[in-house]
Parts: structure tokens; C-alpha cells; sequence
């Protein structure tokens, strides 16, 4: 009786304890009490329930974490709520102990919950001697919401859990690709520097045109050739590797130890036909029969699909008469062939193969090299056109395919998708077509060199989206229309846009870009007047717009223009005088006014510049008399004063002058006396070459003696009848 009362102030106690009710101390103070079988029962179920709540967090996989969680949760609560209806029922002498110890030893065999294979997950009831639990970090803190009471958990008929036979186990993520930035270069901070301005035409040492035996006083003999009109080479500045990272080659499908050749036959078709493949007569198929001959090396590698690009490279190329072909199809890995550079990973970035001679069309199997950065075929023979292929090489920073025999368009769409290309040289070949639209794109293009093709058409709008374009050479094409105002929102360095039929105006914005170092527009049709903002072009070295229409006067403000080294203004329609704004200037070597209406005197500044060396002003109106000055630059080589209404004697020079000059044309002016013993010393020493005046017919206006002085005579009476012909050959066009 007095154990029945214990076990009930117990039983009382624990309901104080889940449901909150503050614990009867009178009955904790008893230390009388005696732990008897009942008390032994509840705290092993207690026990239960807690290892129940406690080992949520050691599952592996979420998904069985919450089905075996709530399986033990649900089992050793209803042992629980059995524990305590049969307690109270045996104190009340509804059940007997036998029948209460048989359900408790069911509820502590429980059969544990089969675990899938290679998922490590922990069994239901594990022994504690043989799966020690873990002592957590921190001790967990036990609030009486975690245990269930009656009233929230049903009674439900105890059984074995229902787990799925198997559990789906994740498989294995793929091997990363490669991510190392490959290196090009050591200097990758900046782009390629403007080419740097053509040197001015080499003037042969021997007269332009053999002397006559006798002078021909009664017709004027024809004056020496000019300077030929030379183009400039295509410039080749040495390529700074990118900033930008790059991505890399996808990995290859595992290599089965077994039917290899199926397996390359497989990985090779996803980007070539089949049938290019099986015909050994095709670079695809002798590539495909080259990897099966040195099977198994390479077939397994994760660079196979490099190999096979490289391979039909090769054999489209004709790599067998390449002047160079160290390694290629060689035993060794294909970073040790000739020309070609990898990064850490194996991977090709740069393929460099310039004056090799390398002839053939390019495959379109180039596509796979999608790390590739360079590709320079500068200087051979290759055919075809700029493949689609091309497209795929997605990394690619420097494209140089100049001097070859490409045909097609000049931008394809598998150009203009390169986002990432910065400089695209195409020049000295034979490709058309008009420059894209879709040239905008390239926002990251700092060179386009397209010089000697046959492009058409005229230069888009869209243009004015390339913002990082610092030199654009489109020189000897058939461009036409008229140059668009965007081109002025673009920070350039060198714009060469000669040679071809441009039209109108030369947009004024144009002359706001002071970043200019040359600017080349020569031999087109551009007509109007130009403005006087040319003067904010400070940092120009090379100003060509002759050869054009342009009319009105020379701007004065070209006096700001002191980095000049070339000023060519020839062949146009100026009037007015020339400016003698050239006392700051320290670099110009080639002045050239000639052919113009120009009138007033020489300008006496331009033979203060130290480095002057051609100085041309034929065939223009020019009046008054040589200045003495004409002796002072000491690297002076070619002074053309032909063709005007100059006057007076030609003035001697002093002892060392002009040491350099090589052809003094003075005919067809108004010039008289006798040519000064110094000028014609120069002769005597062979160094002037051509010394022509007006020194034949009956009535020379220069006393010159021939051919020891002058080599060319012309008969000064019919000096002005020439000239008024040239210059009602040189009217402007009208409108």
C-alpha cells in the first residue's frame, strides 16, 4: 500500500513536469523513497523519448533524417503514454504486471530499419557499447515542449517503420574544367601602339630624268618626276596579352578500356561529319586515322579534341611543306609542337604560325581551340574564306590574317560575334562585302587593320559603339558616301581612311578627337572647307588631305600643330596665302602645298624648322622674291619652287649650306641674273643632283651654265602661257 501511494505521488510529479506545474516539493524533501520497478520502467521510457529527440541531427541524407526521426519519435512516445496508462492502471488493479512487462520488451525489440547500400546512415536503436554517440559542442538545452503529452499523441499499434527500398545517392559531380587564366604575355595592360607614321619617300640619288646633250630653248622640258605616292606598310605592332579571364575546354566523356576506336569515332562526330571522317582523302579523315594509329597514348587524354583541331589543321594546311613544322603529329603532346603555347591545364592559347608558309583553307574544326587567345597567320598563302568556325573561338583576343589570298566577306557574322577581340587584321587581301552593322559589338576592338581589300559600301554608324578602337586603317578599298559624325566619339590614335571615294565633308567632330597622332584622308573626294578646330589636334604627327577637293584657306590655327613631322596639303583647291606659323615647329620633316591656288609670298618660318627635309610648293601663284632663309635647314634635301611668279635673283648661300640638298627645281618663274657660283659648287661636289631654272630660248631669264650648273634648261618666255594652262586645269569642280 505504501509503495502504490509513492508511485502515485511519482506519476503526479511527472505530469507536474510536462505539462509546467511547479514540483511538490513536500514530496522531494521524503528521503525515505525507494526506487522500486515502476520508477525503473518510466525512466527508461524517459530515456527513450529523449534519445528519440536527440539524434535528429545525426542523419546523413535530409530526406531519411525526417522519416526515421518521426518513426522513433511516434514509437517511443506511445511506449511512453503505454508506460503511464498501464502504471495507473496497475495501481488501480486493472491490469496485471506480467502483461505490462510483455509490451514493454516488445517496444525495446524493435527490429532496426534497413539502411540503403553506401549511404552511411545510423540504425534505429543503436547499442551504445558498439556505436558510441558523439558528445555535441554544446550541451543541448531540454524544454519541457519536447516531450509528448497524452492528449497531442494517439496510441498507436506499434510496428516495424516503412522505409523506401532505395534511396536515390547522387552521383558523382563532373571534373571541373581547367580555370587558370592562361598567359600570353607579361604586359597585358594595354593595347597595341598606333603604327608609327610611314617614312617619307626615299628620292633616288639620280636625276629623275637623264640631262639633254644640248638645251631646248623652244619647248619646255618636262619637269622631274614628283616624289611617288607610296602606302604605307601594314603595321605589325607587337600583341599584349588580355586582362580578361577566358573559359576552357569542356572534360571528355570517360575513355572505356575496350572499343576505343567507336569511342573517338563517337566524340569525333559531335563536331565533325561522319563522313568527312571515314574519308581519308578529306584533313578530317587522315586527322581521325592519325589519333588511331597512336592509340591508346592520346584517346584517353582530355585534350583529344585539341589534338584532333591541331591535326586537321595540319593536314588543311599542307603542313608538311611548312617551313617550319618541328613536333607536329609528333609522339609528344601537342604544346610541344611548333608555334603552339599552352597554359598550366594543356590547353592551347596561342598559335602562331606567321610567314611559314602555310597554304590552304582554314577548317572549320578551328571552333574547338575555345581557350585559344592569338592567332597569327600573318604573311601566307591561305585561301577561302574566313571560316564560321571561327565563331567558336570564343576567347580569342588577336586575329591576324594579313597578307594572305582570303576571299568572301571581309566581317562575317563569325567575326563580329567575337565579343572579346581586340585587334582584327585583315589587311592585303582579297576579301569584299561592307562593314557590318554589327561592328558595334566589338566593344573591346582597340585595331582593325582591313587595308588592300576590296571592301564596299561605307562605314556604319554603329561604328561610334567601339569606344576602345585606337587605330582603324581601311586605306585601298572602294568605301564610298560620307564619313558619319560618330567616328568624332571614339578616342583614336591613327585614322587611315585614304584611298578610297569618300564623299563631302570631313565631319567637323572629327576634329575634336585630340588624341589623333595621324589622321590620313588623302586621295578621296571630300570637298568643303576645314574648320578651325583642326588646330586642337595637338598631339597629330601625320596630317594627309591631299588629293582631294577641299577649298576655302588654310586654317592659321595649324600654328598649334607643332608635333607635326608630315603636313601634306597638296593637290586641292586653297586659296589665300600660306600661314608662316611654323617658328615652334620641331619635328616636321614634309611640307607639301603644291598644286593649289595659292597666292601671297613664301612663307619665310618654314626654313626655321631644324628638322625640315622636303619642302614642296610647285605650281601654285606665289609672288615676291626667295628669302635668304632658303639655306638654312641643314637637312633640307628637296626644295620645288617651280610653277609660280617668283622673282628677283636667286640668293647665294654661304659656305656648308644645304649639304643635302639633292634636286633645286626653279623653273617656270620670273626669276633672273645668274645662278650664284655657291648653288652651283653643289654640283660640282655631287651633292645636288637636279638643278633646273629657266636658263634656254633665245632669252634665258637665268644665266646658268649647262650642263655643269643647271642639268635642265626651260625657256622662260613661255613660263607664263604654261602656267595660265595649269590653272585653268586645276579650276574647282562647280557646286
Amino acid at each position: 500500500m505504501q509503495q502504490k501511494q509513492q508511485l502515485r505521488l511519482r506519476l503526479q510529479e511527472q505530469r507536474r513536469y510536462r505539462t509546467g506545474t511547479p514540483p511538490n516539493r513536500r514530496f522531494y524533501r521524503n528521503e525515505t523513497c525507494q526506487f522500486d520497478m515502476w520508477t525503473f520502467r518510466l525512466l527508461i521510457a524517459q530515456c527513450l523519448l529523449l534519445w528519440s529527440t536527440c539524434g535528429a541531427e545525426e542523419s546523413l541524407l535530409p530526406g531519411r533524417r525526417i522519416a526515421k526521426d518521426e518513426y522513433k519519435f511516434r514509437t517511443v512516445a506511445s511506449v511512453w503514454e503505454e508506460l503511464s496508462r498501464k502504471a495507473e492502471a496497475e495501481l488501480q488493479g486493472d491490469m496485471d504486471t506480467e502483461r505490462f512487462l510483455q509490451v514493454l520488451s516488445m517496444s525495446m525489440s524493435l527490429p532496426p530499419a534497413p539502411t540503403p547500400t553506401k549511404v552511411p546512415t545510423p540504425t534505429l536503436f543503436p547499442e551504445p557499447t558498439i556505436v558510441p554517440v558523439p558528445s555535441p559542442t554544446r550541451a543541448p538545452v531540454l524544454s519541457p515542449t519536447r516531450f509528448p503529452t497524452p492528449t497531442r499523441v494517439p496510441t498507436p499499434t506499434i510496428r516495424p517503420p516503412t522505409l523506401p527500398t532505395r534511396v536515390p545517392v547522387p552521383t558523382r559531380s563532373p571534373t571541373p574544367a581547367p580555370t587558370n587564366t592562361p598567359t600570353v604575355s607579361a604586359s597585358p595592360t594595354i593595347l597595341p601602339t598606333a603604327p608609327t607614321i610611314s617614312p617619307a619617300p626615299t628620292i633616288s640619288q639620280s636625276p629623275t630624268n637623264p640631262p639633254t646633250d644640248t638645251p631646248q630653248p623652244s619647248e619646255a622640258t618636262a619637269r622631274p618626276t614628283r616624289l611617288p605616292r607610296t602606302r604605307p606598310p601594314t603595321p605589325r605592332p607587337t600583341f599584349q596579352g588580355p586582362t580578361t579571364p577566358n573559359p576552357t575546354l569542356q572534360p571528355t566523356p570517360p575513355c572505356p578500356t575496350e572499343n576505343q576506336d567507336d569511342f573517338l569515332a563517337s566524340l569525333l562526330s559531335e563536331v565533325t561529319e561522319e563522313a568527312l571522317l571515314l574519308d581519308t582523302s578529306t584533313p578530317q579523315g587522315m586527322a581521325y586515322s592519325f589519333l588511331l594509329n597512336e592509340r591508346p597514348s592520346y584517346i584517353c587524354s582530355r585534350t583529344i579534341l585539341q589534338r584532333y583541331s591541331l591535326s586537321t589543321f595540319y593536314f588543311a594546311t599542307e603542313g608538311s611543306r611548312w617551313t617550319n613544322n618541328a613536333e607536329w603529329l609528333g609522339r609528344r603532346q601537342e604544346c610541344n609542337w611548333f608555334g603552339v603555347e599552352c597554359n598550366s591545364d594543356g590547353f592551347v592559347v596561342t598559335l602562331k604560325l606567321a610567314v611559314n608558309n602555310v597554304n590552304g583553307m582554314i577548317p572549320d574544326e578551328i571552333s574547338i581551340l575555345n581557350v585559344m587567345q592569338e592567332l597569327d597567320l600573318f604573311a601566307n598563302t591561305l585561301r577561302g574564306t574566313i571560316p564560321g568556325g571561327m565563331s567558336g573561338l570564343t576567347s580569342l583576343v588577336f586575329l591576324d590574317l594579313q597578307e594572305n589570298l582570303l576571299t568572301g566577306p571581309a566581317f562575317p557574322p563569325s567575326i563580329t560575334a567575337l565579343r572579346r577581340l581586340q585587334s582584327y587584321r585583315i589587311s592585303n587581301n582579297d576579301l569584299t562585302g561592307e562593314i557590318s552593322s554589327n561592328i558595334g559589338s566589338l566593344r573591346s576592338l582597340g585595331e582593325l587593320f582591313a587595308a588592300e581589300n576590296g571592301i564596299v559600301g561605307s562605314i556604319p554608324t554603329e561604328i561610334g559603339n567601339v569606344r576602345d578602337l585606337e587605330t582603324m586603317i581601311l586605306s585601298g578599298n572602294a568605301l564610298t558616301g560620307f564619313l558619319p559624325s560618330e567616328l568624332g566619339l571614339i578616342p583614336m590614335r591613327a585614322l587611315y581612311l585614304n584611298d578610297n571615294t569618300f564623299l563631302g565633308e570631313i565631319p567637323s567632330q572629327l576634329f575634336n578627337v585630340a588624341s589623333l597622332r595621324s589622321l590620313r584622308l588623302d586621295n578621296n573626294f571630300f570637298d568643303g572647307t576645314i574648320p578651325d578646330q583642326i588646330g586642337q589636334l595637338t598631339n597629330l604627327e601625320d596630317l594627309r588631305l591631299n588629293n582631294n577637293n577641299l577649298s576655302g584657306e588654310i586654317p592659321v590655327t595649324i600654328e598649334s600643330l607643332t608635333n607635326l613631322a608630315s603636313l601634306r596639303l597638296n593637290d586641292n583647291f586653297w586659296i589665300g596665302t600660306i600661314p608662316d606659323v611654323y617658328e615652334d615647329y620641331e619635328k616636321l620633316e614634309f611640307f607639301d602645298v603644291s598644286n593649289n591656288q595659292l597666292t601671297g609670298s613664301i612663307p619665310r618660318s618654314i626654313f626655321s624648322v631644324p628638322t625640315i627635309r622636303f619642302i614642296y610648293m610647285s605650281n601654285c601663284s606665289l609672288s615676291g622674291s626667295i628669302p635668304r632663309e632658303y639655306s638654312n635647314p641643314p637637312l633640307l634635301r628637296d626644295l620645288y619652287l617651280d610653277g609660280n611668279e617668283l622673282s628677283g635673283q636667286v640668293p647665294s648661300i654661304g659656305p656648308g649650306d644645304l649639304q643635302q640638298l639633292n634636286e633645286f627645281l626653279l623653273q617656270n618663274n620670273n626669276l633672273v641674273g645668274t645662278m650664284p657660283s655657291s648653288v652651283c659648287n653643289l654640283r660640282d661636289e655631287f651633292i645636288l643632283d637636279n638643278l633646273f631654272s629657266d636658263c634656254g630660248g633665245r632669252n634665258p631669264e637665268i644665266e646658268c651654265f649647262f650642263p655643269d650648273c643647271c642639268n635642265r634648261c626651260f625657256d622662260g618666255a613661255n613660263a607664263s602661257s604654261s602656267r595660265r594652262l595649269h590653272r585653268q586645269q586645276r579650276e574647282p569642280p562647280e557646286g
